[in-house]
């Protein structure tokens, strides 16, 4: 719904700038201009989601003349042939106003990969509006920020109150500034709030300003925040992390904190392919073993200090063991190697 209230507004935007195109000695458009354009959600078709919107007719209609009758219709219409034209390369029209290029790019910034907006199906002036498409425009207009809301992790380094404001180190480690308009906020970004490497990594949806290489320059807003690992294995790593050298009987190096990142993305993974919460222990040598024990057998993942990881799958049955080295970073197959022994051994 708020894609249709930015439409609505892109198409007044534009219906402005054809109006001030056709009438270049007023230096405003007539009053009533914006508010005698509205749309209405007058159905929903079959199939997928085909809303039908229309124009509700207001009085203010008559302070057009025959000339300008239909000038939103046509700046509705232009919205399209500018879709159709960036889309085949042919870039931006030149009867498209430059100033409703800013709002052109507000338009479908909630928008995910693979999402997109048909209008007109089946029709002459049918076009597809998409995220790829609304990165074409911001390059051929040469907008250097690019507006979108987006689902983004990191850590909460910092809150300032009074001024809306917070700190939010990416997963990337690039530390960023944001803001936010709801004071219900505050209490979340708190939760999470810690200033060193092992503040506990939340998933952020925001309103983030980008690059047009997709590189996040700043948070507008934070619509929603919860955490990426459930608690308790969060805080178990929090745990590993305030070992200190000696831990086990006067041996027993300590844990990195490198290391723990790295098993925390592990267990992000895991976390997204519904495996099971493992035992989380600490190793002598200062790595990190995450062990899933059954009757018929067992699986584990030693997480090295040198960026290795090795992968265990013991059946008691046979006494046979399958072993496998990956590097850390290859969490796709540890992935698939821990959930194909859970798979064999699990009751």
């Amino acid at each position: 719904m708020a894609e249709f209230a930015r439409y609505e507004r892109l198409v007044v935007d534009v219906a402005r700038g054809l109006y001030k195109q056709r009438h270049a000695t007023r230096q405003r458009v007539p009053r009533g201009f914006a508010s005698s354009f509205s749309l209405r959600l007058s159905g929903i078709q079959t199939g997928s989601v085909i809303p039908v919107l229309e124009r509700a007719r207001a009085d203010s209609d008559a302070l057009f003349d025959d000339t300008d009758a239909g000038i939103f219709d046509e700046a509705r219409i232009l919205i399209q042939d500018t879709l159709r034209s960036i889309q085949s390369g042919s870039g931006i029209p030149r009867t498209f106003p430059p100033h409703a290029l800013r709002e052109f790019s507000r338009f479908g910034r909630s928008l995910q990969d693979g999402e997109f907006i048909e209008f007109d199906s089946g029709k002459q002036s049918a076009a597809i509006y998409s995220q790829p498409v609304r990165r074409l425009i911001h390059e051929q207009a040469r907008l250097e920020r690019f507006e979108i809301e987006t689902l983004t992790s990191g850590q909460v380094v910092g809150v300032n109150a009074e001024k809306g404001t917070f700190d939010f180190r990416l997963t990337s480690g690039k530390s960023v500034p944001g803001r936010f308009s709801s004071d219900d906020i505050v209490a979340d970004l708190r939760q999470y709030l810690d200033r060193s490497t092992m503040a506990p990594t939340v998933a952020v949806n925001v309103v983030a300003i980008q690059s047009i290489d997709g590189e996040t320059i700043e948070i507008q807003d934070v619509l929603s925040i919860e955490p990426v690992l459930p608690p308790e294995w969060s805080e178990r790593l929090v745990t590993l992390q305030a070992l200190e050298k000696g831990w086990l009987d006067g041996v027993g190096k300590e844990v990195s904190r490198k290391l723990l990142r790295e098993v925390e993305s592990l267990l992000l993974e895991f976390l997204d392919a519904q495996i099971e919460r493992p035992y989380i222990y600490p190793t002598e040598e200062g790595g990190v073993q995450l062990e899933w024990p059954f009757t018929r057998g067992e699986v584990t993942v030693i997480v090295l200090p040198e960026d290795k990881a090795e992968a265990y799958a013991f059946s008691k049955e046979d006494d046979k063991e399958i072993t496998k080295q990956f590097h850390w970073r290859q969490l796709e197959e540890i992935t698939d190697f821990v959930t194909g022994g859970i798979t064999q051994y699990a009751d």
